[in-house]
């Protein structure tokens, strides 16, 4: 190639490579804007599990998007929000209250400041704003939330798709959660005294367990189970019963709502352990009463809940 056709050749290429240079110029810098928002679901909501029987502390995670680190500390104001939970219950349950989510109660949480700053020195993009929870008290059938809302930001802007969170309160204890459904398999001999005699059998059915406080789980007695999302109260107060496990790992049975049940054999008979898969079980025996075909009758339950994983 002689040189007039190389000095064409370069000169062609050049604004090839310019092009070239521009292309990777563009992603030396910020490829999208700065924002500020909450970390949530779609629903807004932003679920912690707090376990019964402590104080304990959760928290709202704040965060600036882009591509690129903050380059000084933002500060983010919190306040609360008076109409974010009543858009909540209305888009989701219209006009069906019984299901409606509850603002938790001033005297369960503790926000002590409502700033969280982002740093600029830190290696994360996000900042938390600790909430400290006292769950005792709460109920496992209610939904409990703490409405906030992005007030104010030092720098950038703030995402109006995402200012806003629901900080949902979710029970356990060591044996149930309510994070999701925690079920146990139930197997046993089943025994109903009849006017006319006894009828036994075998019985192997799944049962949920509802976190109450430290030591106290809630469950149905004897077959009969119920789906959470449409459980009704006249149902749980018509079957559940609470099972306390005792310091000695003896469990005391004793009637949740209206269920009339009784212990039977004592300590020996009702008793907490692990087995050999490290799966949690309750041997219950007792007895409750229930309507069968018009009958009022006992129902006698000998019987091992183990923990499904």
């Amino acid at each position: 190639m002689n040189m007039k056709k190389i000095i064409i050749f370069a000169v062609a290429l050049l604004p090839l490579l310019l092009t070239s240079c521009d292309e990777n110029e563009q992603f030396r810098g910020e490829l999208y804007k700065k924002v500020i928002y909450l970390l949530s679901t779609d629903d807004y909501t932003f679920q912690s599990e707090h376990p019964l029987g402590e104080q304990s502390t959760g928290y709202v995670t704040v965060y600036c998007g882009g591509t690129e680190h903050i380059g000084k500390d933002v500060t983010v104001t919190l306040e609360h929000d008076d109409d974010a939970l009543s858009e909540y219950n209305h888009m989701y349950f219209d006009i069906d209250e019984s299901r409606y989510a509850h603002e938790l109660d001033p005297s369960k949480y503790r926000i002590e400041s409502m700033q969280t700053v982002l740093r600029a020195q830190s290696e994360d993009n996000y900042a938390l704003l600790p909430i400290q929870i006292t769950p005792d008290g709460l109920s496992p059938d209610s939904t409990y939330l703490i409405p906030l809302r992005i007030k104010s930001v030092s720098e950038f802007e703030i995402n109006p798709n995402k200012q806003k969170v629901l900080y949902e309160v979710v029970l356990k204890n060591k044996y149930a959660t309510m994070a999701s459904t925690t079920y146990y398999q139930v197997t046993g001999v089943e025994t109903r005294h009849f006017a006319a005699g006894e009828s036994a059998g075998g019985i192997s059915v799944t049962r949920i367990f509802a976190p109450l406080s430290k030591n106290q789980v809630r469950c149905f007695a004897g077959t009969n189970t119920y789906n959470p999302s449409n459980v009704t109260k006249a149902e749980i107060d018509k079957y559940a019963m609470t099972l306390t496990i005792n310091s000695d790992n003896s469990i005391t049975i004793t009637p949740y709502g209206d269920l009339e049940v009784e212990m039977l054999g004592g300590a020996a008979d009702n008793y907490f352990a692990t087995n050999a898969r490290g799966n949690y079980v309750f041997h219950l025996h007792y007895r409750y009463k229930d309507v069968i075909n018009g009958e009022t009758l006992w129902i006698e339950m000998s019987e091992s809940c183990v923990q499904r994983r």
